[in-house]
């Protein structure tokens, strides 16, 4: 028997008050609250279902803070609604207006967070907050931001989520309509706040489709000419006077490829397709007898250093149907329709200005006050703006510096789960400074202008509380992005180390799937170490005009980062330039190993090393079926003495049917060791080594490589239907080599009930 008097205390401890009702002659709790009153009338039997209610509270608050939330648990109540049709002067504790419509759901974000506030004063501090979207879209012409008073607790979190069965839409965009015939085919809309000045997109989407602006040539590229000759009396010294600067603000083109009577010059864009990124400029001048371009500002390289440029944003280019053009100065939005579709009925949208961000986090990093315990579920996120500053845009590399649509800043424990992330202008989601334990599980990215996911920032910081790590990003299906910056990396690791990647789905326009690391030295050492990325499927990567550098990407000393049981199949590189790999460690990479993947069907083969990379372990892979070669040690090649390079490449599977086996003509030195390792060519073809010397076997066995190692059939079952296991009496089995199993790659049903 429990102790009535005894038991009472607990209950007011955990509980405080609470209110009754009854409904259907049962007696059931509108709150998980406790009267006085329901002691003294349930006797023994209400301790039991109390202490049963509190059990589970307990078991439902795990290690992580919020892992009850990884179920899609459907609370009969929460505590605060919002609706479309909601006003925020009601209670918001209603999740239908009232007959009367005296009171009902709130109408906004802003007025839940304060209310949350309010409650987290006064509740019981044992159970979630829950405010819950009724379904419906709720337009954004500023970020939701939270602060750390709006924190939840590990037993406690703040969930912000739809309705169960319902779908709530956060959106920076605006409804465009008022559509009338224009000259032939266009469509077009007047637009008073863009001819006013107070509003410029450069996005547009047409029934859930991004739609593109006109641009020449249509397909392909056109080719720099030259550099402008360098002279201190022209008019480009006007602007400027350094011949490093004029090298990436002006280049010489071909007659015709630029044209100044073009409408409205100063809204297009040149793009210009370098490796691994791209540079839009804005035109300054140009000069038609000479056939000189100058730009507001410039490119991270020289502009000749690229695979040529297109033009955007040419109105006199709108030929094709899905093209579109904003007249900034008339004020006008034209629009060519894809067959079928009804501009009359058609859903058109746009980001609003200024709304490049849809949720900020914004914890106090420096006075160790955090934003914590927060859930984002179920929600859907769509339609920022990304505009481009007046000197253009230009990144080194991964498209870094573009803003993201959710954003985060001294976050701990705070999760996005279930989510759609959709028609971003850049990047998705960005876990900047001090960032810890948060988690971005079973969301759909879909349609992004840059990249899905940053994690830390990509300089060192000195002080340890300011590092962001131990994120997990894992279980989401991210599709389509890149397709505004194609130099973006899908998932960006910088400084930031701790971190699982881990069960996704990526695919798309990009120059990686997944980038981590960022330094090019062996020091100062780097915070990016002790990353795992894992059973992530890769697919159909470097679709774009850029192609793809390569589908995971590590850079510089990473101790304790492990790659392992990806899936990578079907990586493109560029017709204008090189590579196209399934796994690249590149300079100053130490102690990362890299087993059980396998790689098919890469434009460059399944692995590259740099010369400049140490102490790295690459075991118990599958590569296969490279298209211009199989595997690369390259470099950046240091000057004078090549370093000791001291890699393992052991017991992996290399089959191919086209190109060499090695890209390189030779290598500065053999001090690395390779053995264990099945070679294959499928066409029977004599097994060699690098392209000029073309060693045999047996002479690269003479230097001290691959002593253990076979030419011979691995005997897959049938890889090209995606079963690569191997058939009893496989001489890699013979070696010690271990069988992936994929069934376990990409995303897996964990909200299954």
């Amino acid at each position: 028997m429990f102790h009535e008097k005894l038991f009472r205390k607990e209950a007011r401890l955990l509980y405080g008050k609470s209110k009754k009702m009854k409904r259907g002659g049962k007696m059931i709790f509108t709150q998980t609250i406790v009267h006085k009153n329901i002691l003294h009338s349930k006797g023994y039997l209400f301790p039991v279902v109390a202490i049963l209610l509190s059990l589970a509270a307990s078991l439902s608050a795990t290690e992580g803070g919020i892992d009850q939330m990884r179920h899609d648990v459907k609370v009969a109540r929460a505590d605060f609604y919002i609706a479309p049709d909601g006003n925020d002067a009601w209670s918001g504790k209603l999740k239908e207006t009232s007959a009367e419509r005296t009171d009902g759901p709130f109408a906004t974000l802003q007025r839940a967070r304060e209310a949350v506030r309010k409650l987290r004063n006064t509740m019981d501090q044992r159970r979630p907050i829950h405010v819950q979207l009724r379904g419906g879209t709720y337009r954004f012409n500023k970020p939701f931001v939270l602060r750390p008073e709006d924190s939840g607790s590990k037993v406690s979190p703040v969930i912000y989520e739809s309705f169960p069965g319902e779908r709530a839409v956060i959106s920076g965009g605006e409804i465009i309509d008022g559509w009338q015939k224009s000259d032939g085919p266009l469509w077009k809309v007047e637009l008073p706040e863009v001819k006013a000045g107070k509003w410029y997109f450069r996005q547009l989407f047409v029934n859930g489709k991004r739609q593109h602006r006109p641009r020449y040539p249509k397909e392909g590229a056109l080719h720099i000419a030259n550099l402008p000759k360098f002279d201190k009396n022209s008019w480009m010294a006007q602007s400027t006077s350094d011949k490093g600067e004029l090298a990436r603000r002006a280049f010489q083109y071909k007659p015709g490829d630029i044209r100044s009577d073009w409408a409205n010059i100063n809204d297009i864009e040149i793009v210009v397709l370098q490796f691994w990124s791209e540079a839009r400029l804005r035109i300054q001048r140009l000069d038609e007898k000479k056939h000189l371009v100058l730009f507001t500002g410039g490119s991270w390289r020289p502009l000749t250093w690229s695979g040529g440029y297109y033009v955007d944003n040419v109105f006199e280019e709108i030929s094709e149907p899905g093209a579109w053009y904003l007249d900034r100065d008339k004020g006008v939005l034209y629009y060519h329709p894809l067959p079928g579709e009804d501009l009359t009925q058609a859903e058109v949208i746009a980001p609003m200005a200024g709304v490049g961000q849809l949720i900020r986090l914004e914890g106090d990093v420096d006075k160790t006050r955090f934003v914590q315990h927060v859930c984002f579920r179920n929600l859907t996120f769509a339609h920022t703006a990304r505009e481009l500053p007046q000197e253009g845009h230009s990144t080194p590399q991964a498209e870094i510096t573009l803003p993201a649509a959710i954003f985060a800043d001294g976050a701990y424990y705070c999760r996005f789960e279930k989510c759609q992330m959709n028609h971003f202008g850049a990047w998705g989601i960005e876990m900047r400074r001090g960032c810890r334990h948060n988690s971005v599980v079973g969301n759909t990215f879909r349609d992004l202008g840059a990249g899905y996911i940053k994690i830390g920032e990509p300089e060192n910081c000195d002080k340890d509380i300011e590092e962001t790590r131990n994120i997990v990003v894992s279980d989401n299906r991210m599709l389509d992005a890149g397709q505004v910056y194609r130099g973006a990396a899908g998932i960006w690791i910088g400084q930031s180390g701790g971190n699982t990647v881990s069960h996704n789905e990526i695919t798309g326009p990009l120059m990686w799937a997944i980038s981590v690391g960022w330094k090019w030295t062996y020091f100062p050492l780097q915070r990016a170490r002790d990353n795992v990325i894992e059973f992530n499927h890769i697919h159909d990567l470097g679709t774009g005009i850029l192609g793809t550098h390569g589908a995971i990407y590590a850079l510089g000393t990473s101790p304790g980062t492990v790659i392992r049981n990806n899936y990578i199949r079907d990586i493109y590189a560029s017709d204008r330039w090189g590579s196209g790999e399934g796994i690249i460690l590149d300079n100053g990479c130490y102690g990362i190993t890299v087993e059980n993947n396998i790689v098919y069907n890469a434009a460059a083969g399944g692995y590259g090393s740099n010369f400049n990379c140490a102490g790295n372990f690459i075991h118990n892979n599958i590569f296969l079926y490279g298209k211009k070669y199989q595997l690369t040690v390259y470099g950046d090649r240091p000057k004078g003495k090549a370093p000791y390079k001291g890699e393992i490449f052991a017991h992996n599977i290399i089959v191919w049917r086209q190109g060499p086996l090695l890209n390189e003509a030779q290598w500065p030195d053999y001090s690395t060791l390779w053995d264990y390792n099945v070679y294959y060519h499928e066409k029977g073809e004599p097994v060699t080594f690098f392209r000029d010397k073309k060693y045999t076997f047996k002479q690269w066995q003479a230097k001290g490589m691959d002593r253990h190692s076979v030419v011979a059939d691995p005997m897959f079952v049938n890889p090209s239907n995606g079963d690569f296991s191997l058939k009893p009496g496989s001489p890699a089995l013979e070696l010690g080599f271990k069988e992936i199993d994929i069934s376990k790659v990409g995303p897996r049903n964990i909200f299954a009930k």
